[in-house]
Order: C-alpha cells, then sequence, then structure tokens
C-alpha cells in the first residue's frame, strides 16, 4: 500500500469570527518558573494564537505547556514550552477559552478527510484485543521507508522485554544498521540485558532461559564492565561486544537516552539520573520526530508520547507525527489516550514478535 501523508488544511482565517477576534492577552514572566494567573495551557491538537492582528500557529504543541509569545511586529512568533522552563520576561498567552474570543483557536480539523462526515483531529480509529492490525503494520511498513527516504525522524522507545528474547534483539539491531531508527529511548535495564547478551551470550545469566534458574551475575558483571570502561561507547569499542542493539547504535552512531527510576540498582554510566534531565533529553529527540514507535513499556510510553507533538512541520510542511503504542496488555497501549494523546495507533500483541515482524519486513 502506498503512503499517503494526510494533507494540513488550515482554518479560513477570512471569516468574521477571525477577523474580528481580539488579540491574544499577553502578561509577562515575574519570577522563572512562575507563570501568570490564567494562563492558556495547551494540548495535543493544533493551536492558532492571534498577534498584532496575525494568527500565528504553534507548531510544536503538545500537553502541560504553555505558549510563550513573541510580538515584535513583522516577526510574530510563538514557542511552546514547560512550565518550568519560563524565565523572566517571557510573554505568556492568558486565556481559557479556545474558540477565538480570547485570541486562541484550537483546530482539531486540519487533518479531516473532507469526503468523510468526521469532526476529529487524529487518524486513529479505536484499537482492541479484537482488531486485527494487518493494515496498521502495512501502514507502518510503508511509513518507515517513506522516512528513510525523506531523511524523516524515527524513534523508539523501548521496554526491557525487547533485549530479553535472541531474534527480537538481533530483530531490532538489523532495523538500526538499515537506518530505520534515528534515536532511542530506554531504561538501564534494556541496555544492560541488552549488553549481557552481547558480551556474554547470557540473559539472566542464562544461555537458555528458565524462569528459575536466572541469576543476574553477569547482569550486574557486564554493568561493572562498563563503568570500568567509563562509558557504553568505550565498552563497544573495546570489542568484547559482540552484537546487540547498544552495538549497532554506537557504530551506527544512532543516539540513544538512559532515563533512571528510583528502583534502579545499579546503573550504567551516561544514565540520566535527574528526571528533568532526563526529560530535556529525551524532548530534543521527541520534538523533532517525525515517527514515534513506543513498545512494551507504559511509563516511558506515557511520558514521551505526552512530551511529543502530534503534529509538525518538516521542510515548511504541516504534517502529522505518527504515533504508535505497542504492548500485549490493552489497559497498556490505552493508557496513552486516556492521559490526552489521541493520535496514536495502539498495537495489542507480543512485543517482541511485533517487532520481529518489523524487522523480517524492512531488515
Amino acid at each position: 500500500m502506498a503512503l499517503n501523508i494526510p494533507k494540513y488544511t488550515p482554518p479560513d482565517f477570512n471569516q468574521e469570527i477571525f477577523i474580528n477576534a481580539p488579540n491574544a492577552t499577553l502578561v509577562e514572566v515575574v519570577k522563572d518558573g512562575v507563570s501568570p494567573a490564567n494562563y492558556h495551557a495547551l494540548s495535543v491538537f493544533p493551536e492558532y494564537f492571534k498577534i498584532n492582528n496575525k494568527w500565528v500557529l504553534a507548531t510544536e504543541s503538545r500537553m502541560d505547556t504553555v505558549c510563550v509569545a513573541y510580538d515584535e511586529m513583522g516577526k510574530e512568533s510563538v514557542n511552546i514550552v514547560e512550565f518550568r522552563n519560563l524565565k523572566v520576561g517571557d510573554k505568556v498567552v492568558i486565556g481559557r477559552t479556545e474558540d477565538g474570543s480570547q485570541g486562541i483557536y484550537m483546530y482539531t480539523q486540519g487533518f479531516v478527510n473532507k469526503s468523510h462526515d468526521s469532526d476529529t483531529f487524529a487518524f486513529r480509529s479505536g484499537r482492541s484485543r479484537e482488531t486485527a492490525f494487518s493494515i496498521d503494520y502495512d501502514q507502518l511498513y510503508e511509513i518507515l521507508k517513506h522516512e528513510k527516504a525523506k531523511n524523516g525522524y524515527v524513534t523508539w522507545v523501548l521496554g526491557t522485554a525487547i533485549s530479553l528474547d535472541e531474534d527480537t534483539r538481533n530483530a531490532m539491531e538489523r532495523l538500526i544498521r538499515e537506518g530505520y531508527v534515528n534515536a532511542i529511548l530506554c531504561g538501564t535495564s534494556l541496555a544492560a540485558f541488552d549488553l549481557e547478551c552481547g558480551t556474554f551470550g547470557t540473559t539472566w545469566g542464562q544461555k537458555v532461559f528458565r524462569r528459575e534458574q536466572n541469576t543476574y551475575e553477569n547482569y550486574y558483571e557486564t554493568i561493572n564492565m562498563v563503568r570500568e570502561a567509563g562509558s557504553i561507547e568505550s565498552f563497544v569499542k573495546s570489542g568484547q561486544v559482540k552484537d546487540g542493539i547498544m552495538k549497532a547504535c554506537v557504530e551506527c552512531n544512532v543516539p540513544f537516552v538512559l532515563a533512571s527510576t528510583v528502583r534502579d540498582r545499579f546503573t550504567l554510566p551516561g544514565t540520566y539520573d535527574n528526571v528533568y534531565e532526563a526529560q530535556n533529553a529525551m524532548r530534543k529527540h521527541a520534538r523533532k520526530t517525525s515517527t514515534i514507535i513506543m513498545v512494551s513499556t507504559i511509563l516511558f510510553t506515557i511520558a514521551t508520547g505526552n512530551m511529543t507533538p502530534s503534529y509538525n512541520e518538516f521542510d515548511g510542511v504541516i504534517r502529522p507525527v505518527y504515533m504508535y503504542t505497542v504492548d500485549i496488555q490493552e489497559f497498556a497501549v490505552n493508557k496513552l489516550a486516556d492521559r490526552g494523546t489521541l493520535t496514536a495507533t495502539s498495537v495489542v500483541t507480543n512485543t517482541q514478535d511485533f517487532v520481529k515482524n518489523i524487522g523480517r519486513a524492512l531488515a
């Protein structure tokens, strides 16, 4: 199937509702990290702000953020920032309505196919364990081919399960080497288990997995060896890692972000142990991604999905950011939508099988 990226159709700003709307109210920040009262909090939908009688689109609208406006005549623009990143002097848009009456307009029909009777913004449909996902796989294959050919930015958010199965791990490595991965966001465990397998040929200390016999000896030894080397990159370059996801990332210059959790027992060097620093590092990739695939990790999926714009501007064109959330639990894939990210396509399946299917089709 050929990929048909939905085209964005902006509102008709010649309508009276837009012409007669006032400019957005702007109030300056007087203390770093503290927004003026009645701030306008953004959503995942496209939003416009009227500045000097000009409607400006926020190209990186995302949840739990505020709009900082720049109102120099002829250079009107907006920047979407987190509350904690507000600085004294920033001009924040004030207002709680989204119908244009306060110079703020939330637009839900930018990507709607006009041939259908639909009033939803999203390009998704409902998913459940009874859904046949064949068409989703076919579309994703075409999306990834398109992103590779057009220099898109594909971010993968990966849970530990991806590094615990040999075939899945191999498939992910091939996808990295074939150019279908531009960044990986994950926790310490995925990287550590992957490096254990690449170094010792074991997972949880076993070459053949038996739940009752698992041990962390090789896992901890691997982390210790990486810490002695000083970094994952140095450990990989030492030649001790034979294969795997981290090795492919280092050799293919694919960036990865390791975010720690409060329960991490023994972390790899390079792991972000400050939540704001981790968030900033993850957001650098989320803000420029054109397709994001979140697999087998509920907390990372929710965190990354909420900080990822559902649409963005690429080479001057407004287009949707394709989002996929994949988990064997229906609860897990729906949790992202429950938290407000409405544009993700959910796939309820064994995540190891999912990655192997992608690998067989593309790599």
